[in-house]
C-alpha cells in the first residue's frame, strides 16, 4: 500500500497553506495529530531519516554497558563495544524476528542472546553463536552473513544520536547555533541522572516538543511555578531552512534564579557559565526525539518517541557535573526542586492530554500564533521540508 493515501495527501496540501512567522502561519492541520495513516506516513519521513537522539553516553561508561530505546516499531540497542565506541543496533534477532534483549532493559553483558533459540550475538552486533545449525550450513559461513543491524551514529556533545538512513548526513553541522550553549554548559562531561519513564502518554509526539517550545502558556498554566521566567522575558533565534534546531531564551527576573519556593538556585551553579547564560533558561529542540532546558544549575532533557499518532513515551533525565553530585545537600537540595518539576510536569501532562483530546474535535480550528510561539510556525516549516522531500522521493520512484 502506498504511503501517500489520498488523507495523507489532504494533510500535506493542507501544510503548503499559512506559512511565514507567528504573522502569517496558521497552526498545523488536527489531522496531523490525530490520523493514523499520516502517522505511518511520518515513521518514514521523520524516523527513519533523521537523527534520533537515544540518550547520554554516561548511561555506557563501560564496555559492555548498554540500554535499550523502542523508537515506534524499532527496538534499539545504545551499546559500548570493546574498543570504546558507541553503537546503536537493531534488537531484532536475524533468525526469527525475536528481539534479542528485554524491552526498557538495561545494564552491562558480553552477548546479546534470543531467548527464543539462543542465537548470541557479540557487542558488535556480529553472531558468535547458533545452536543446531551446522546441519544448514557451516556455523563460519553464517556468522559472515549474520550481524544485527547496524545504525549511523554520532556523540553531539555528549549526547548519543543515531540514524537509521545510512546515507543520512552528518548532524553537527546543522546545529551550528545550539553548539555554544552545549559547550558552555560542559554538557558531554556532565552525567545523567534520575532517569524517568513515563510509557502510553496519550497525546501525539509533536504536541510536546510544542508544549515544551513555546512560552506562551507558563505564564497561565504554570503561575506561580514559572514566575521567574515570565513568557514576557522570552527572546527568540532566526532561524532558516539549513537549522536543524528549534530554540528560544527566557530571561529570568534576576540572576542564578530556580523553579522552587525560594526562586534561586539551590543546587551548586555549573562550573564557568558567563553572567548572560546564568540569567536565563534555555529550551531547544533537535527534533524529532530531544528537547533541553539549560538551566544556571542543571540540564535536563525528555526524550519523546512514539507509539502511534495518539500516544508516545516521554523519558526524563538531569544531567549533572561530578562537583555538584558531591556537592553537601545535593540530594536534599534535588529531591526539593523535583517537587516542583513534578507539579509543571503534572500540569503539562494535562494540557497536553486536553489538546489532543480537543485536535479529535470536527471543530478544531487552525488557529493565529503569539508572538510567544514565535519557535512553532519554525517547527512547523522543519516538519514540512521533510515531508515534502519524502513525498517528492515516492513519486520519483512511482514515475
Amino acid at each position: 500500500m502506498s504511503l501517500i493515501t489520498p488523507e495523507v495527501r489532504a494533510i500535506l496540501d493542507g501544510l503548503r497553506e499559512f506559512g511565514g512567522d507567528f504573522t502569517t502561519a496558521r497552526t498545523m492541520p488536527a489531522a496531523v495529530y490525530t490520523s493514523e495513516e499520516f502517522y505511518e506516513f511520518e515513521k518514514e519521513a521523520i524516523f527513519a531519516r533523521e537523527w534520533l537522539c537515544l540518550g547520554h553516553v554516561s548511561q555506557v561508561p563501560e564496555s559492555g554497558d548498554y540500554f535499550t530505546v523502542t523508537v515506534g516499531d524499532e527496538p534499539l540497542i545504545v551499546v559500548r563495544d570493546r574498543s570504546g565506541e558507541i553503537g546503536v543496533m537493531s534488537a531484532i534477532c536475524q533468525h526469527r524476528a525475536y528481539p534479542v534483549v528485554e524491552p526498557g532493559s538495561a545494564g552491562s553483558t558480553k552477548q546479546f542472546r534470543c531467548s527464543y533459540h539462543y542465537w548470541a550475538y557479540g557487542l558488535d552486533g556480529r553472531l558468535v553463536a547458533a545452536p543446531e545449525m551446522t546441519r544448514t550450513c557451516p556455523i563460519a559461513e553464517l556468522r559472515a552473513e549474520t550481524r544485527l543491524p547496524q545504525l549511523k551514529v554520532e556523540i553531539w556533545h555528549g549526547m548519543i544520536f543515531a540514524n537509521m538512513d545510512p546515507a543520512a548526513a552528518p548532524l553537527a553541522p546543522r546545529l551550528a547555533k545550539l553548539a555554544p550553549e552545549m559547550e558552555a554548559y560542559d554538557v558531554a562531561n556532565l552525567r545523567a541522572i534520575n532517569h524517568l519513564e513515563y510509557p502510553d502518554q496519550p497525546w501525539n509526539w509533536k504536541g510536546m516538543h510544542e508544549n515544551a517550545l513555546e512560552p506562551y502558556h507558563t505564564s497561565f498554566v504554570h503561575m506561580g511555578y514559572h514566575d521567574v521566567a515570565p513568557a514576557s522575558m522570552a527572546e527568540f533565534v532566526e532561524w532558516d531552512d539549513t537549522d536543524g534546531q528549534i530554540m528560544h531564551p527566557t530571561n529570568y527576573r534576576w540572576i542564578d534564579a530556580g523553579f522552587n519556593p525560594t526562586g534561586k538556585s539551590v543546587l551548586p551553579i555549573l562550573p564557568g557559565l558567563d553572567e548572560k547564560r546564568r540569567s536565563r533558561i534555555m529550551f531547544a529542540s533537535v527534533l524529532p526525539t530531544v528537547f533541553f532546558a539549560l538551566s544556571p544549575d542543571q540540564v535536563f532533557y525528555f526524550l519523546i518517541t512514539p507509539e502511534s499518532a495518539g500516544r508516545m513515551t516521554l523519558r526524563m533525565a538531569w544531567l549533572f557535573p561530578e562537583s555538584s553530585l558531591k556537592a553537601p545537600g545535593f540530594d536534599w537540595a534535588f529531591e526539593m526542586q523535583n517537587a516542583v518539576n513534578a507539579v509543571i510536569n503534572d500540569q503539562d501532562i494535562t494540557t497536553n492530554t486536553r489538546m489532543q483530546g480537543g485536535q479529535r474535535s470536527r471543530y478544531a480550528n487552525r488557529g493565529r500564533y503569539s508572538w510567544q510561539e514565535s519557535t512553532l510556525p519554525q517547527m512547523n516549516r522543519w516538519l514540512t521540508l521533510r515531508y515534502q522531500a519524502y513525498a517528492d522521493s515516492l513519486s520519483e520512484r512511482a514515475g
